[in-house]
């Protein structure tokens, strides 16, 4: 196995492209049009053999020639993507170049706890995937209870297209400071839903009934039948109305079909995990690994 740490001018964007593609995860977050969007372009790769394995790494503070590796905004699992061999998560780690002063990433559900080499730390990050082959009947059977109850007691909703613009504006009106998300998090959003639009993996929508009008909207990337439920947001009377249920079943109705997944893209927050696991999914945890070098510490001065 030979490991390769290159620049990203350094990468051949289509042969790194390929080997995410042909990645069972079904991920798009090492897509090269994704890191662009997420980073502004600022992001090295790492690269085993031929192409056989890649793995971003993105780039935060930068102390000199030094910087830092850490999950851009909106990105949930970082790799490593491709044909991946016990061990060579390890050798990766373990061969890191000194520029990278620090590392936090995390890492796909492929990646065990014991991959990860001494001196560095990892936590389980709480993830729920909900396998979309079977009838949209046989998938209502398995919603908890309380949940077919909540959409028994609603009436029909309408899923149609919505402008990014417009998510976009709820978020930031409804959830934006609770999430404690700042201006520079919207353009990010705002820059992967355009490349994710003209990379045709994005699904920008919104959900309506005729008693109440607009209850939820979000952006939902779709790639290669994973649907990933990344930024969506409720109005008002949404929150009462059990809009963001509703605008995902809708998604489930609508998007459903043989090998489909959804990703409901976490929580560690107990409200939302329990939400979440209302509609029956998988538990499908991942790891965040992370090595405090000098580049925290300068940080923090």
């Amino acid at each position: 196995m030979s490991i390769r740490f290159l620049a990203k001018k350094e990468i051949d964007l289509l042969r790194w492209d390929a080997c995410v593609a042909a990645d069972p995860s079904c991920l798009p977050y090492a897509l090269s049009w994704w890191l662009d969007a997420a980073t502004e372009g600022n992001w090295d790769g790492v690269v085993l053999d031929d192409y056989r394995v890649v793995m971003p790494l993105p780039k935060g503070k930068y102390f000199g020639r030094y910087t830092q590796v850490q999950r851009p905004s909106f990105t949930q699992q970082c790799g490593p993507f491709g044909q991946l061999q016990p061990g060579e998560v390890n050798q990766l780690l373990k061969n890191l170049p000194s520029r990278y002063l620090s590392f936090k990433l995390p890492f796909t559900d492929r990646v065990i706890r014991e991959e990860v080499p001494t001196g560095f730390s990892s936590r389980e990050r709480t993830n729920y995937v909900l396998d979309l082959s079977p009838e949209f009947t046989a998938l209502h059977q398995g919603f908890h209870k309380v949940l077919r109850r909540k959409l028994r007691r609603n009436g029909p909703a309408i899923l149609s297209p919505a402008v990014p613009e417009d998510i976009i504006s709820l978020y930031r009106q409804s959830a934006g400071q609770k999430a404690g998300l700042k201006p520079k998090h919207y353009r990010k959003i705002a820059a992967i839903i355009g490349a994710a639009q003209i990379n045709d993996a994005a699904i920008c929508c919104r959900l309506d009934d005729d008693e109440n009008g607009f209850l939820a909207a979000g952006f939902f990337p779709f790639y290669r039948g994973r649907l990933i439920n990344t930024f969506a947001a409720s109005t008002p009377v949404g929150y009462a109305k059990e809009g963001m249920a509703r605008m995902i079943v809708e998604l489930i109705k609508t998007h459903g079909g043989p090998g489909n997944l959804l990703d409901f893209e976490g929580s560690d927050i107990p409200g939302v995990a329990e939400f979440f696991r209302s509609f029956g999914p998988v538990e499908r945890n991942y790891l965040a690994v992370e090595k405090q070098g000098v580049g925290a510490w300068i940080g923090k001065v």
